[in-house]
C-alpha cells in the first residue's frame, strides 16, 4: 500500500467518523473510541516497523488499525453499547460498514482482503483457522495492538477516575472486588478466559495478563516492558492478594525471557 493511499484511507475514516459529532463534538464514548483508533493505528505501525517489515506491509498494518474498531460508532449509535454479546458483534459489522460506506474503494484486491479480514476477526475469542499467511499475519498484527492500547485504557481510565464516570467501561463488574478463583485457576492453567467468568476488575486484570501471554510479536512484547504497563497494573490495582501478584511476577518472567 502507497503512502498516498493510506493518505486517502485516513481522509475517509475522519470523514465518516466526523459524522457522528453533534456541534463539532463526538459523545464521549465515541470520543474515546476515536482516540483509541488513533493510538492503535500508531501502534500498528511501531510494531510492524519494528518487526522490520516492508513499508507497504507497514502501511497496511496502519489502515487496519484506522479501522479495527470502525463499527464502534455505528453500534453505539443504534445500541447506546459497546457489549458485543448484547448488541452486535463488531468486527462482523465493521466488515459490512467498511463495504456499504465504499471506505476501501480503490484498494487493490489483496491488500483490501487482509484489511476486511484483519477487521472482521480481530475480536474474535480464538484465530480462524486456514487463513492465507498474508492474512494473518495482518490478524494478529491488530490483536497485539489492539490489546497494547487496552492495556493502557485500563490503567488510564483508573488512574483519572473515568472509569467512575462512564460506568460502560466496566461492563458491570465490581471494581473493588476480589478476583475469582476460577479466573486464576484459568491464568495458572495457560487457558482462555471468558469475559462470562469475570466478575471484578481484579479479574479484568488477569484477563489482560492473559493476553500477555498470547501475544504474537516480540516488538509489541518489547513495547510492554518499555511501557512499563506491569508496574502501571499494580499501581492502581483495587485489590492485591498474594496469588494474583504471582499471576504479574509469571507475565514478568515471560515477558523478560522474550
Amino acid at each position: 500500500m502507497t503512502q498516498e493511499l493510506l493518505d486517502r484511507l485516513t481522509g475517509r475514516f475522519c470523514t465518516y467518523t466526523d459524522c457522528y459529532r453533534k456541534d463539532g463534538r463526538l459523545e464521549p464514548m465515541l470520543q474515546l473510541k476515536l482516540e483509541h483508533t488513533i493510538r492503535v493505528a500508531a501502534d500498528a505501525r511501531a510494531i510492524s516497523a519494528g518487526m522490520d517489515w516492508p513499508e507497504e506491509d507497514v502501511s497496511i498494518a496502519e489502515a487496519v488499525g484506522l479501522f479495527h474498531d470502525i463499527a464502534r460508532f455505528p453500534q453505539f449509535k443504534k445500541y447506546r453499547s459497546f457489549s458485543d454479546a448484547d448488541t452486535i458483534d463488531h468486527g462482523n459489522l465493521g466488515v459490512q460498514t467498511l463495504e456499504s460506506e465504499n471506505l476501501l474503494d480503490g484498494v487493490p484486491d489483496k491488500e483490501r482482503a487482509r484489511i476486511l479480514s484483519a477487521v472482521q476477526y480481530h475480536n474474535k475469542k480464538d484465530m480462524p483457522s486456514g487463513l492465507p499467511a498474508s492474512e494473518e499475519k495482518h490478524l494478529r498484527l491488530i490483536r497485539d495492538a489492539d490489546r497494547l492500547d487496552i492495556f493502557f485504557i485500563c490503567w488510564d481510565s483508573i488512574k483519572t477516575g473515568h472509569i467512575h464516570e462512564h460506568p460502560e467501561i466496566l461492563l458491570n463488574i465490581d471494581f473493588n472486588g476480589p478476583p475469582t478463583p476460577a479466573v486464576l485457576d484459568r491464568f495458572e492453567r495457560g487457558d482462555k478466559i471468558d469475559y462470562r467468568g469475570m466478575k471484578s476488575m481484579a479479574d479484568r486484570f488477569v484477563l489482560q495478563l492473559s493476553w500477555m501471554h498470547d501475544l504474537s510479536y516480540a516488538s509489541t512484547r518489547r513495547l510492554v516492558r518499555e511501557r512499563g504497563i506491569l508496574d502501571k497494573f499494580i499501581d492502581v490495582m483495587p485489590v492485591k492478594t498474594d496469588r494474583l501478584l504471582n499471576c504479574f511476577e509469571e507475565t514478568a518472567a515471560l515477558l523478560a525471557d522474550t
